[in-house]
């Protein structure tokens, strides 16, 4: 027969090994998964917007929102019809948009894996990213509109209630179920794997000019 110190210790080892099995059970999954590059080729048409946007910041935040998004970083964005010159036919500017975004791999395909990229949410809202404000609510309700369903991002929850007045309603918003490259070093090297992108394509068009 065992002893009583023999049987504790024999309870303790038991249940040591019942703890750990518990936490390695417990571990969630890995939510990364396969992924490459796909490149998107999009024209977004603003209509009536409360306000004119400059070329310029229609630039940087299409930019921001994109990144936000899991783009890659040399993208290339083209805004016209936004020039003050033209009145208010600048308040319904085009946007031209030319980018990667991350696709999921499932099958053989995985071995065309450039990156591991993991589903998360994504908030954009009035300094998420920083160059969206109080006054962009319009702006990204058309891009929840115009540009989302381009890419088959899942809008999880939005609130764009938008007023006439474009700074009287600061307090909106929108979720988006997003593919994200799992770390930055996956953007950055995958962007490495390309030839390196034309100084233009990687600048606001004020700088791009100032440097010609």
């Amino acid at each position: 027969m065992c002893s009583a110190q023999s049987r504790r210790a024999l309870v303790l080892l038991l249940g040591t090994v019942t703890v750990w099995g518990i936490g390695w059970a417990a571990a969630p999954p890995s939510a990364s998964e396969p992924a490459t590059w796909i490149r998107h080729d999009i024209v977004v048409q603003l209509q009536n917007l409360p306000k004119r946007y400059s070329c310029d910041d229609l630039w940087y935040k299409f930019r921001d929102v994109l990144l936000k998004l899991g783009a890659r970083p040399n993208m290339q964005i083209l805004a016209y019809r936004c020039e003050s010159v033209l009145g208010p036919i600048a308040r319904s500017p085009t946007v031209h948009l030319q980018f990667d975004m991350p696709q999921a791999l499932q099958g053989k395909d995985v071995r065309w894996a450039e990156m591991q990229a993991s589903p998360r949410t994504v908030r954009l809202a009035p300094g998420d990213p920083a160059s969206l404000d109080k006054a962009d609510c319009d702006l990204l309700r058309q891009i929840k509109s115009a540009l989302l369903p381009a890419l088959s991002e899942h809008v999880l929850t939005y609130h764009l209630a938008c007023q006439a007045d474009p700074t009287s309603h600061p307090n909106f918003g929108l979720s988006v179920q997003a593919l994200i490259p799992a770390t930055a070093s996956d953007t950055r090297l995958a962007a490495r794997s390309d030839s390196a992108p034309k100084l233009s394509d990687s600048m606001s068009p004020a700088a791009a000019a100032h440097v010609r």
